[in-house]
């Protein structure tokens, strides 16, 4: 087991907890040693405070530890140096009573996200306290070393998913974290495989994807398509209509995206992939032109830092690489070269994404070699001479030619499709 001591850095209202806290210990600690067993231990805490049972549980077991390491032995608490300064008048008596009390310990629960009375945030350096529904305690830290940041966003990834425990002593001062290390080393996918690679194609409404594996030759075969399609969230939360349904679809939105990175992450272990490949986007807000309903789309509603920060703390947990790289002409590249009716235009521009990530570095490997064979007698034609992609795309803005295979065209090719009512999102898998 390992703790991770954190200093609070606002005023966390908490000593009220702490005396209620300490009183419990101190009366447990008393019934034990009096020879009474646990579970009579427990009836007579629950008849005499009136709080939080996992609260007061997690108090019994602190005196029961303390118990069994005295046994019968009388213990002054709060220890005697602090009554001796007290008696000599050296500290007043609030000081004194202070010293008294136990930081309050809860004990943590794996099938609760942790811990019963507490929610993580640990990215954002804070966590919340809940004893009750209307009680609730913000505690903030202090920036914490690297490591140790790294360290605790992978303990509460874990968490989430109810898979570890974590618990929790605080005082007004500092929050003390203790969970099972080995178990942020036993989360890392093994077995991954660097010839395969994961593309992520990601746009408002749609997050499109491949899994594509390299030969020694450097060419590669298509594994698997996907197709995660957010519209029913991302239009709908457009035409809302009152404050609190527009609220409540942001947040689906919000939640669903992030449960969609947890699945195309458990396909990185599926398909043993050692790298993903994202769209490396830094997109500022800006009028498109093309009406505020696109514009709300994209620069309100799209909820992609999300989601890029969700996939690199997976990352980082699962132990897999995250690559991002330059998306630029992966559409058009994409469906030029991979797109077809079993290959719509968001997962040929995964595959294009995942190509490129396979060997980022290497000069002359971004674009694939350019040739206009690959389109019928038709496009030749309209789009005349055009010697490399960027020509081509410009031809295509000029020419106002539909390039895409679009989703909806073609949804009905999709060899496996699920609608899920209560996430709110469709899955279409492509052969």
């Amino acid at each position: 087991m390992k703790t991770v001591k954190l200093t609070i850095c606002n005023e966390a209202d908490v000593l009220d907890d702490m005396r209620v806290f300490s009183s419990i210990v101190r009366v447990a600690f008393n019934r034990y040693q009096d020879g009474l067993g646990e579970k009579d231990v427990r009836s007579y805490c629950n008849s005499m405070f009136d709080y939080n049972s996992w609260f007061i549980q997690s108090a019994i077991k602190e005196a029961a530890a303390l118990y069994k390491m005295n046994g019968e032995k009388r213990i002054l608490f709060g220890g005697k140096n602090n009554l001796y300064q007290y008696l000599k008048g050296l500290i007043d008596k609030t000081t004194f009573k202070y010293r008294r009390m136990f930081p309050v310990g809860i004990q943590g629960e794996k099938l609760r996200r942790g811990n019963r009375l507490f929610v993580f945030d640990l990215d954002n350096q804070r966590l919340t306290y809940k004893p009750s529904k209307e009680r609730h305690v913000e505690i903030r830290f202090l920036p914490m070393k690297k490591n140790i940041a790294e360290e605790l966003a992978k303990v509460q990834e874990l968490a989430e998913h109810n898979k570890i425990t974590v618990s929790v002593k605080m005082s007004d001062k500092y929050v003390w974290l203790t969970y099972d290390e080995s178990l942020i080393h036993d989360a890392r996918y093994k077995a991954l495989q660097f010839k395969r690679v994961l593309g992520i194609d990601m746009n408002p409404n749609y997050i499109g994807l491949s899994v594509i594996e390299f030969n020694k030759n450097d060419e590669f075969k298509v594994l698997h398509k996907k197709v995660f399609d957010l519209c029913k969230l991302t239009i709908s939360s457009g035409k809302a209509s009152t404050e609190s349904t527009s609220k409540y679809l942001t947040n689906k939105l919000k939640h669903e995206t992030i449960a969609i990175a947890h699945e195309i992450s458990k396909l990185v272990d599926v398909w043993k992939c050692k790298t993903v490949a994202i769209e490396d986007l830094s997109i500022k807000p800006k009028d498109l032109n093309k009406g505020k309903r696109l514009n709300r789309l994209c620069n309100n509603k799209w909820e992609r830092r999300l989601f890029v920060n969700k996939f690199k703390m997976l990352a980082n947990l699962h132990k897999f690489n995250l690559i991002e790289v330059n998306p630029a002409y992966s559409s058009i590249v994409g469906n030029f070269v991979y797109g077809n009716e079993n290959t719509p235009d968001m997962v040929a521009a995964s595959i294009e994404i995942a190509r490129r990530a396979y060997k980022k570095f290497n000069k002359g490997w971004f674009y694939p070699r350019f040739n206009i064979q690959f389109r019928d007698e038709q496009w030749k034609q309209t789009l005349g001479t055009v010697e490399n992609w960027k020509a081509l795309f410009s031809k295509i803005k000029e020419t106002g030619l539909k390039y895409r295979f679009l989703l909806r065209d073609y949804v009905q090719n999709a060899v496996f499709s699920k609608n899920y009512i209560q996430k709110c999102y469709s899955i279409y898998t492509f052969a």
